[in-house]
């Protein structure tokens, strides 16, 4: 770039402009500089492309995936503390890994490097856009939002060839699709399928895809692909994949084949778009706008959004406010033995700007944080060019600065979403309330394989550090599930971290270290016969 950055990946004009150096733009890129004799390595914010980095032999050796540098790192073990925070803070993704050592540079961040130190320095904030408040209704808020959106995936898929947009029929992927029919894009969709109702979303897929006028490839999910206990296919720096969506991940292999696509998602929809389902939108109107009419209306909204009451919502308010905001991140203590509990949460570069904001906004941004904790999960993504036009910097930072209640006006969670493509939508699927589940798939697959969960988790490396309540477990385990009984879910986030640290374990174990083979080249260049050479 005309700065002196080494640019890899894509980078769009934030002003229409050329850009002269990564922070003129945004996109989907890690930029590298030499600066003052120290090396400059920015990650963009949002969509950044990974990097992992960790001290090495006097330097610093950096690489975008753990099989990269697996072979190189000296002595890596399992981070415990990691693990026990992983376990009990969900989606909480901090600069540190699973693996001792080494981190990661986060999206907006920047690593500085010199002859004695490296440090980490934020250059991007949600909560610079959080501030910037656009007390303005709907109609005036959904035009830009779509212009935005549309220019975003106008920019994203005006540099790739063939595109494949997961459609699901829900509403943020259908806005996905109507995004890339506005921009003139050329992409096929495909929607995954289950056998039982709860999955099935193919009608409302269907009309998206008529009303695009686009090919719709459908794939079945099959149950007997859900595998609970089998070990992740792909190793990442983190527990990664959950085992419960390998059905979809099939499903995908079968629809696509070998097919080399570029492939676009709805993800980060609910975040984005600030699906909150509190009443803290009321909490928020009430500070800013006082006990009047205003603040009334949106208690209103808030109510019907949620299927309450008008009292039962003032009643979840008046404790809400008693409680004041929540400061640290949501904890998942299910399962877990008290005494293994950290204290605190690890610190994320944006826990500072939290002081003084509202909860709606706190949770707003900590919805987005949870998103970013996904991107990098299902296997089916991880050899292939993916985008989430959703979480485009110039969206996300628009999305951030409406207000949290107009999100919710009318009592329709996605307000302004909707609003902005109702007009590019089929009626039944830009009003929908509902969402597919694949709930028939997973409660199938744990029904059927309790006994090797129950021995994948009481006998497990998870147990052996006393990180999990054993006597909890097997209570569950043996129980009838009731209708509405969901807590499976948890025990089932649970097992993959075990099976996450059962793998990286013999992962590590399983090769040699950088030492030993740079030892046995330097046997064979030799001549030597001896039997560590051969």
């Amino acid at each position: 770039m005309a700065d002196g950055s080494v640019l890899l990946g894509e980078v769009f004009s934030l002003s229409g402009a050329s850009c002269h150096a990564p922070s003129d733009g945004w996109g989907n890129y890690l930029a590298f500089a030499r600066r003052e004799g120290r090396w400059l390595i920015d990650r963009a914010p949002l969509t950044g492309a990974p990097l992992y980095w960790t001290r090495w032999r006097g330097g610093i050796l950096c690489a975008s995936h753990l099989e990269l540098i697996a072979d190189l790192l000296e002595s890596p073990t399992v981070d415990w503390e990691f693990i026990a925070q992983a376990l009990i803070y969900s989606n909480l993704r901090t600069e540190r890994t699973g693996l001792t050592g080494l981190s990661e540079l986060l999206p907006g961040m920047r690593l500085a490097i010199d002859d004695a130190s490296a440090k980490t320095i934020p250059l991007w904030s949600p909560w610079e856009h959080v501030g910037k408040a656009i007390n303005a209704g709907i109609a005036e808020l959904a035009p830009e939002l779509e212009r935005r959106l549309v220019a975003s995936v106008r920019a994203w898929s005006g540099t790739r060839k063939e595109i494949m947009l997961e459609l699901s029929g829900g509403l943020d992927s259908s806005i996905v699709a109507a995004a890339l029919s506005a921009a003139g894009s050329d992409f096929t969709a495909i929607n995954f399928v289950t056998r039982g109702a709860d999955g099935d979303e193919r009608h409302y897929a269907r009309a998206v895809a008529s009303r695009c006028g686009i090919e719709l490839i459908e794939s079945e999910i099959d149950p007997a692909d859900v595998d609970l206990v089998a070990r992740p296919s792909v190793i990442g720096a983190r527990p990664g994949a959950y085992a419960v969506l390998r059905g979809i991940d099939r499903a995908f292999e079968r629809g696509v084949g070998g097919r080399e696509v570029s492939l676009f998602g709805g993800i980060g929809g609910d975040n984005i778009f600030c699906f909150d389902g509190s009443v803290s939108p009321f909490l928020d109107a009430a500070a800013t706008f006082g006990m009047g009419r205003r603040a009334f209306r949106t208690l209103r909204d808030v109510a019907r959004g949620g299927g309450a009451t008008l009292w039962g919502a003032a009643l979840l308010a008046w404790k809400a406010w008693r409680r004041g905001p929540r400061d640290h991140w949501r904890s998942e203590p299910e399962f877990l033995s008290p005494d293994a509990i950290p204290a605190a949460p690890f610190a994320h570069p944006w826990d500072e700007g939290a002081r003084g904001q509202s909860q709606a906004k706190r949770n707003h941004v900590e919805a987005v944080r949870r998103i970013l904790d996904f991107v990098d999960r299902p296997p089916r993504w991880a050899a292939r060019d993916v985008v989430a036009p959703l979480l485009s910097q110039p969206v996300v930072e628009y999305c951030l600065s409406i207000p949290s209640w107009t999100w919710i006006e009318g009592g329709r969670d996605r307000a302004v979403a909707r609003a902005a493509f109702a007009h590019r939508l089929p009626p039944e699927v830009v009003w929908r309330r509902g969402k597919g589940r694949l709930e028939s798939v997973a409660t199938a697959a744990y029904l059927r394989q309790r006994a090797e969960l129950a021995e994948l988790l009481l006998g497990g490396r998870l147990a052996e550090h006393g990180l999990l309540d054993l006597d909890a477990i097997r209570a569950y385990l043996v129980r009838d599930l009731a209708d509405g009984d969901f807590l499976y879910y948890r025990l089932l986030e649970i097992a993959d971290v075990e099976l996450w640290v059962r793998s990286v374990e013999e992962l590590f174990a399983s090769r040699p270290s950088f030492d030993q083979r740079s030892y046995c080249g330097d046997l064979a260049g030799s001549g030597s016969t001896s039997s560590l050479s051969q």
